[in-house]
């Protein structure tokens, strides 16, 4: 019997804690069938303010607060918070990243009233993937997958292959990227570079104009999933913008995942097999 892997699912957003799209329905339902298979998968969200905390029953982990979390020249302390997706047998452990300055507003990514994204999204999300790794430590939990999802998770594919290249709690860990449009960057003026610890690894690949998350995640990666019709179509025509450029270049490693006909059990199967095939590669 293939033994059981161990998954962390990175994203932004999750049904039922808080949802605008796809993603969050995707990380709201996909790691509760993959734990019903018997693998050890969690999911790792911002701590927003806006994720009602009485109604998710979220709770703060003593030993898992000041954590402290580089960015450029400063540095910006962590608590990480628990709570649970429930489904009728199943519980899979969901860790909430919280930090005030970047995730106690109303809003996702943009102002709910003006619709103007938020200026310091850049730190936002730096913050937030270089903390997904520095919390894994704090843990000592040591995934075989991290599953990371659209831009804003983007650099950290890339941090494992700088900065954490040689950390050896980081060894044998192997990351997935899931893209769900080519449309959505998260493009940020040169001055980001400075913010990431890593510009000139970052610079090398995305040029010295602007720092783009998307294009970062799908650079560095071990492997690239597409789920959305726009971004599968990427990989199968000639592509005219960049990202597409980027897409069909690593088009090797990129394993389209459209709706399975059996539904969310097809797909979590799909996934596995994934993880299971490059849980192999270490």
């Amino acid at each position: 019997m293939p033994k059981s892997l161990s998954i962390l699912f990175v994203a932004t957003e999750a049904e039922p804690f808080i949802k605008t799209g796809s993603i969050g329905d995707l990380a709201g339902s996909l790691p509760k069938v993959v734990k019903s298979l018997g693998h050890d998968i969690r999911v790792m969200l911002p701590g927003y303010s806006a994720i009602n905390t009485r109604r998710f029953q979220i709770h703060n982990l003593l030993r898992m607060k000041d954590i402290e979390i580089p960015l450029g020249s400063m540095r910006e302390h962590a608590q990480v918070k628990s709570s649970y997706l429930n489904s009728e047998n199943q519980k899979v452990l969901v860790y909430f990243l919280a930090n005030e300055r970047y995730f106690s507003r109303e809003g996702l990514y943009f102002h709910p009233l003006t619709k103007k994204y938020f200026t310091d999204n850049d730190e936002r999300f730096i913050f937030f993937c270089r903390g997904v790794l520095e919390t894994l430590k704090r843990l000592r939990w040591q995934p075989d997958i991290i599953h990371c999802n659209d831009w804003q998770c983007g650099l950290i594919p890339a941090y494992l292959k700088s900065i954490y290249k040689d950390d050896p709690f980081f060894r044998n860990v192997r990351t997935v990227f899931t893209v769900y449009s080519l449309a959505s960057h998260g493009t940020f003026p040169k001055t980001s570079y400075e913010k990431t610890g890593i510009s000139s690894l970052l610079m090398k690949d995305n040029g010295n104009d602007k720092l783009n998350f998307l294009k970062t995640g799908l650079s560095y990666a071990d492997v690239i999933t597409t789920f959305g019709h726009k971004a599968d179509k990427g990989i199968r025509v000639a592509p005219q913008d960049e990202m597409g450029k980027v897409l069909h270049a690593r088009k090797n490693v990129v394993v389209p995942m459209m709706n399975d006909t059996h539904g969310q059990s097809g797909l979590a199967e799909k996934f596995i097999n994934l993880y299971r095939e490059l849980a192999k590669t270490c």
